[in-house]
């Protein structure tokens, strides 16, 4: 898991949305598309419907004009006929976590490559640091700045991956526990 961890934390998109810094001879090429569609589809999975609504509206009002729809959950997102008219999905993260982490997966064995964004709360960065093998492609708490989230969601829908601010500290602490990648938290003094 941490040689993933690193490999994702060295992309440049990752490190500019991180607020990281360093530099790469040849950044990598970004899979599928690299500009963002001038009003993009976004499917927002969210179980509460004001919250859903509140980030509808911020997709919409946002720079991104994006078309929005929201549903509850996830099964909602498997039984669409139209997943291939969206560009993204934005997917809440909550106790149990599998569906949501789920989604990313059962989206894959129906052949979508359709990139999901997971977006818990700032209690629940547990959750988020978790599923960061999971195959989403964007990692946010709901503390994090309306700008950022948008920042990230178009680097997103430009085939990178991204991480918001507030997960920095605990992905650190990721790779320091386990820097072989080994799956074995370090048994030390120096965490």
């Amino acid at each position: 898991m941490t040689r993933k961890l690193l490999e994702l934390l060295a992309t440049p998109a990752l490190l500019a949305t991180a607020g990281g810094g360093g530099r790469r001879s040849e950044p990598p090429k970004p899979k599928g598309r690299t500009t963002v569609p001038s009003a993009p589809r976004i499917l927002v999975v969210e179980s509460y419907s004001l919250v859903g609504a509140a980030v509808g509206g911020l997709l919409g009002d946002s720079p991104l004009h994006a078309v929005v729809e929201t549903v509850p959950d996830t099964h909602a997102v498997m039984a669409r006929q139209d997943l291939a008219n969206f560009d993204l999905v934005v997917c809440e993260l909550s106790d149990p976590p599998s569906k949501a982490t789920d989604l990313v997966a059962r989206l894959a064995a129906v052949g979508s490559d359709l990139p999901v964004v997971f977006l818990a709360e700032a209690e629940s960065e547990h959750l988020l640091l978790d599923s960061l093998t999971s195959g989403a492609k964007g990692f946010f708490t709901t503390d994090c700045a309306p700008n950022e989230f948008i920042n990230g969601l178009t680097s997103v829908l430009r085939g990178q991956y991204t991480i918001g601010t507030s997960l920095k500290r605990g992905v650190a602490a990721t790779t320091r526990d386990d820097p072989t990648g080994s799956g074995r938290k370090r048994n030390d003094s120096r965490k």
